[in-house]
């Protein structure tokens, strides 16, 4: 179904971008088509559909250049893709070109998400070159300044934090226990959340199944298992939780 999506809108995008490249925003319709398949893709349980979501947003950024929102999803859509790479040397480029397409989306269409991503992306760039942590670190500190000063209510701000504090050492302001107060707000952020529309969605499933890891760290395993569980409630077909509950013993 997503793969037919994908094909009768790019064909409507190819005629959209010889007919509008000159006009700055695109049609609301679009940020609200990325939206909804990048949430989607983001939680498959495999990488058909992100790649299809990814080529759909490459399309519609070409249309309209110069649309934040949609310049944020491209960037979006590459930062998953780049997740799914692993340490491989493309994933590294490719967070390199989203890190570049989220800074042109901030100069145009401001969103506290990105901000956050804008940092989740320096860090995995740090964990990849250590060489650079001065100048990166530096930067996700900004970064995540940034996004809490222009979010402080906003759930994926605070499930992004929380998900690096996870892998950061607790004498840089990390930890399971920050980790824990962090994607604890997230969620509960969650159940309030009314983004604009067209602006992101993404991230309460997710929420569930980052903590439900914290707690599995920390040897509470029922609670942890009660956060899988939510998690695969919001969304049925999230992969990656299914594999967490199944693991958990």
């Amino acid at each position: 179904m997503i793969r037919a999506r994908y094909f009768a809108t790019v064909a409507i995008v190819a005629v959209a971008s010889c007919a509008k490249a000159q006009e700055t925003a695109a049609p609301p319709k679009w940020a609200d088509t990325l939206r909804t398949e990048l949430a989607k893709a983001s939680i498959a349980s495999d990488a058909a559909p992100l790649t299809a979501a990814r080529a759909l947003a490459d399309r519609v950024a070409s249309a309209f250049p110069n649309d934040g929102v949609i310049l944020h999803y491209q960037a979006f859509a590459m930062y998953r893709q780049a997740i799914v790479m692993g340490n491989s040397p493309e994933g590294g480029a490719l967070l390199e070109r989203a890190k570049d397409i989220f800074d042109r989306s901030l100069s145009l269409h401001p969103l506290a998400e990105t901000h956050a991503l804008l940092a989740a992306i320096d860090g995995q760039l740090i964990a990849r070159d250590p060489s650079r942590a001065m100048m990166l670190g530096i930067a996700a500190g900004r970064s995540n300044a940034a996004a809490l000063t222009m979010g402080p209510a906003n759930p994926r701000v605070w499930l992004v934090r929380g998900q690096g504090s996870i892998f950061t050492p607790e004498e840089y302001g990390g930890g399971l226990k920050a980790a824990k107060e962090q994607l604890t707000k997230a969620v509960e952020l969650f159940e309030k959340d009314a983004p604009k529309p067209g602006e992101p969605t993404w991230g309460k499933a997710e929420a569930y199944a980052w903590l439900g890891q914290v707690y599995e760290r920390l040897g509470d395993k029922a609670k942890a298992a009660e956060a899988y569980k939510t998690a695969l409630t919001i969304a049925p077909n999230y992969g990656y939780a299914k594999g967490l509950a199944a693991a958990l013993k």
